[in-house]
C-alpha cells in the first residue's frame, strides 16, 4: 500500500506548519471497539492448550518490566481490537518491555508457564495478525522506539522495533536518505512491518523487505536472544537466518532491533493520472511506462471506476474527478526536475498518440501547488475507507499474473449473490498485486467463506498468492497453505516446532486451524 515518499518530500517544502498535512489515516474508522464482536465467538475458534492467565502471572510479568503492565479495561479494549474494528480478543494485560533483556525475561516466563503470547506494535495489521484471539499476553514493542544510528555514507538506519514509520522517515530524511518502507498507515512500527513482510507500490523500485533488512535482533520463544544485527550488505558466511523471521508474523519470536538499507532521498517527484477504457489498455500503459521511464518509475497504480467513484462520493464531492472506466497513477522519483518532468510529458504524449488513454492530468511537486501529488495519491489511499463508510468490506490482497487480474474482478461481479453490493479493485501494476474490496451491508460468515473459496481457488489455479503484501494473520490463516507446495508447508511446520515447541507465539495465526 502507498507509503511515504511523497510525504517525505512534502515535509521538505518551505511551507507554514499545517498547510500540507496527512490527508488520510485508516484510524478514521468510526466503530467503537466495545461494539466489535469477540473473534472467538464470531469465527468459532477453539482455544489452544495454554495455561490460564492468573493475577499472580500479571504481578510476575510486571516485576520483569519495572511495572510497565496495562490492565485498565478501557485501555485493554484498544489493544484487543484490530485496526479495522472487526476483530477483538480478550487479553487481560499488555506488557511494555523497554529492552531486549526484558523481552527475553518475559518470553522465558511465558514459555515456562505455557502462556500464549501475542506480539504487538501499533496494531496496524489489516488481517488480524497483531491482536489476540483469546487471552494471550500482549507483549508490546512500543517502548523500544530509539533510532540507534543513521549512517549516511553506508546508507543504513538501525533502530528499535517500536519506531514508527513517521519517526523513521524523518530520521532518514535528516540525513538525506529515503526510508524504503511503503505503507499507508504511518503509525505502523518497523518490527511489526518486518514481521509481516508488508510491501507497497514502490517495491519494484526500492526492493522488498527481504532485500532491505540487513540485520535483526530477535528474542526466541524460550527467551534466547538471536543477534543477527549487521549493517553490511554482503555477508556470505553460512545461513542467512534473519530471513526466517521476515514475514513470520510473530510466530517464531519477537523482533527487537532492525538494521535497514536506505537509498538516497530523491529530490523531485512528478506524477500523472491518466484515464482509459479497458484493462487491456491499462496493461499497455504499464508497458509503455516501463519502456519510457525506466529507473525513474517509482509507482504505477491502477484503480477502477467503482473504487474511484466511491472515494469521490464520500470525500471528494467538490473536486471534479471525472467518471472513467479505469485510472492509472504514474509516479517518477529522481534527481533532476526538468529532465524527469520532460520524460513524463513525453510518455503522456506517446500514450495519447497510441490511443491508450482518453485524457489525464500531469504535474510536478512544486511550490505553486504542493498538494497536487498528495491529492492524486489521496484517491488511491482512501478507497477502503470510503467503501467501509457505506457498510462492511471484505478485503483481499492477492498476487496474480497481469492477464488474469481483472478477469477475477469480472468473475466476482458476475457470479456473487445479492449480498455483495459492490466490487471495487485497485492494484500495484509493477508488482502484479491486486486489491479487491467487496462491499456488503453487514459481515456474514457464510458470505466470507464463499468468497474465500472462490478467490482462493481462482488465485491458486492461476499460480498466484492469496496474500501479496499484508500477510496471513488471523483472517488468511486457512488460505495461505493453498498457494504453497506441500513440502514448503511441511518445512514451515517443522521450523515452528523447532523454535516454538510449545506453540505459544501468536497462536491462531499464519498456520491453518489444526496445524
Amino acid at each position: 500500500m502507498r507509503g511515504g515518499l511523497t510525504r517525505q518530500l512534502l515535509s521538505c517544502l518551505a511551507r507554514p506548519r499545517g498547510q500540507v498535512r496527512p490527508l488520510y489515516s485508516f484510524s478514521e474508522s468510526t466503530r467503537a471497539p466495545a461494539t466489535v464482536p469477540f473473534t472467538k465467538e464470531l469465527f468459532g475458534v477453539k482455544r489452544g492448550p495454554y495455561a490460564e492467565v492468573t493475577s499472580d502471572d500479571i504481578q510476575q510479568l510486571a516485576a520483569l518490566v519495572e511495572g510497565r503492565v496495562e490492565t485498565d479495561k478501557d485501555d485493554l479494549l484498544m489493544h484487543n481490537t484490530d485496526w479495522l474494528r472487526s476483530l477483538r480478543g480478550c487479553s487481560p494485560c499488555v506488557v511494555f518491555p523497554k529492552t531486549t533483556a526484558e523481552v527475553s525475561a518475559v518470553l522465558k516466563y511465558c514459555s515456562d508457564r505455557r502462556l500464549a503470547v501475542c506480539p504487538q506494535g501499533a496494531s496496524t495489521s489489516l488481517v488480524g495478525g497483531s491482536v489476540p484471539v483469546f487471552d494471550e499476553i500482549i507483549v508490546s514493542t512500543a517502548k523500544m522506539n530509539e533510532v540507534i544510528e543513521v549512517d549516511t555514507d553506508g546508507g543504513t538506519l538501525t533502530c528499535g522495533a517500536g519506531c514508527s514509520l513517521d519517526h523513521l522517515e524523518h530520521a532518514a530524511k535528516n540525513q538525506h536518505l529515503f526510508f524504503p518502507v511503503d505503507y499507508t498507515i504511518r503509525e505502523a512500527q518497523l518490527g511489526g512491518i518486518v514481521a509481516a513482510d508488508m510491501a507497497g507500490p514502490r517495491t519494484a523500485r526500492y526492493g522488498n523487505l527481504h532485500g532491505n533488512v540487513l540485520g535483526l535482533e530477535v528474542v526466541l520463544p524460550d527467551g534466547t536472544v538471536l543477534d543477527s544485527m549487521s549493517t553490511m550488505r554482503k555477508d556470505n558466511t553460512g545461513f542467512d537466518l534473519k530471513q526466517i523471521f521476515v514475514g513470520s508474523e510473530g510466530s517464531l519470536g519477537i523482533i527487537t532491533k532492525v538494521a535497514m538499507a536506505c537509498p538516497s532521498l530523491p529530490k523531485h517527484i512528478n506524477v500523472a493520472m491518466v484515464y482509459t477504457d479497458s484493462f487491456h489498455k491499462v496493461l499497455g500503459i504499464m508497458r509503455m511506462t516501463k519502456e519510457h521511464l525506466g529507473e525513474l518509475t517509482s509507482a504505477c497504480e491502477f484503480m477502477d471506476n467503482e473504487a474511484v467513484m466511491s472515494v469521490k462520493k464520500k470525500y471528494l464531492s467538490a473536486w471534479g474527478v471525472p467518471s472513467k472506466p479505469f485510472y492509472v497513477l504514474i509516479e517518477t522519483a529522481g534527481q533532476c526536475d526538468m529532465h524527469d518532468e520532460e520524460k513524463l510529458k513525453t510518455l503522456f504524449n506517446a500514450l495519447k498518440d497510441k490511443e491508450l488513454i482518453l485524457d489525464g492530468q500531469i504535474g510536478p511537486l512544486n511550490y505553486d501547488d504542493p498538494t497536487f501529488v498528495e491529492r492524486l495519491w489521496n484517491i488511491n489511499t482512501r478507497i477502503l475507507a470510503a467503501l467501509s463508510r457505506g457498510g462492511n468490506v471484505y478485503h483481499y490482497d492477492v498476487s496474480l499474473p497481469h492477464d488474469k487480474q481483472y478477469k477475477l474482478v469480472e468473475k466476482l461481479r458476475k457470479e456473487l449473490s445479492g449480498e455483495i453490493l459492490k466490487v471495487a479493485s485497485f492494484g500495484h501494476l509493477l508488482d502484479s498485486n491486486l486489491h479487491l474490496a467487496l462491499q456488503s451491508h453487514n459481515f456474514d460468515p457464510e458470505t466470507s467463506d464463499e468468497l474465500d473459496r472462490t478467490i482462493t481457488d481462482y488465485v491458486t489455479r492461476a499460480g498466484g498468492a492469496v496474500s501479496a503484501e499484508l500477510g496471513c494473520g488471523f483472517r488468511n490463516r486457512n488460505l495461505g497453505a493453498h498457494c504453497k507446495d506441500p513440502v514448503e508447508v511441511k518445512l514451515m511446520r517443522q521450523m515452528k516446532q523447532l523454535l516454538d515447541p510449545h506453540g505459544i507465539m501468536n497462536p491462531y495465526k499464519v498456520f491453518p486451524d489444526g496445524a
